[in-house]
């Protein structure tokens, strides 16, 4: 074998070691076509879905269509909110989720990937899931079947932190209590009469 041929051979090693890594798109979202989806169009956020107090987070959107008949098009968003910190990310997002009125959130598993299902009265319905730092939502159409090639591409850039319970796995970077729990708890490690309001 020539020093050549070796010299490329190691480049189409290199590269396939590139192609094949974990890297994430620079922008948080796939921005090309997906199965029958097109990607239409990205757009970033300051404002985001899920704030969360003391955990600063950029929001990352993006629009696939396809086309169902002569007039009509099936629009799938993609969201993808990072935030600081991981920890306890999944216990303060779910907090979040239960609050919203109209909605309710329960756990779900789709195509091998455990997930909160977002349902209410809106015209679309969402599957949601914490991965390290970050929140992934999709939205599909009421009525209609989550896109397995989106959430499948999704799932292989932002694998789920959630169990079959909806609940981050105890390894999980994002695992840990919310806020408000770790308050009731510290609570209870007080005595009773020594509580803010307790009577003298």
């Amino acid at each position: 074998m020539t020093i050549r041929m070796l010299l490329v051979l190691i480049l189409l090693w290199a590269s396939a070691i590139s192609a094949c890594g974990s890297s994430l798109p620079a922008r948080y979202v796939i921005e090309h076509d997906i199965g029958a989806y097109a990607f239409r169009r990205y757009q970033k956020s300051l404002e985001v879905e899920i704030p969360i107090a003391d955990n600063k987070a950029v929001g990352h959107t993006a629009a696939y269509l396809q086309r169902t008949s002569h007039s009509d098009v099936d629009v799938v968003s993609a969201y993808v909110t990072v935030y600081e910190h991981a920890k306890s990310l999944a216990a303060e997002a779910r907090t979040g989720l239960q609050t919203l009125a109209s909605y309710t959130l329960s756990p779900g598993e789709l195509f091998g990937q455990y997930v909160w299902l977002l349902t209410g009265a809106a015209k679309e319905h969402w599957c949601i899931w914490v991965s390290e730092n970050r929140i992934v939502k999709i939205g599909a159409p009421a009525g209609s079947d989550f896109p397995e090639d989106i959430i499948d591409a999704y799932a292989d850039l932002y694998p789920s932190d959630l169990d079959e319970h909806g609940i981050a796995e105890s390894d999980a970077l994002s695992a840990g209590p919310a806020k408000e729990a770790e308050a009731q708890d510290g609570d209870l490690a007080v005595p009773a009469s020594l509580r803010e309001g307790a009577p003298r």
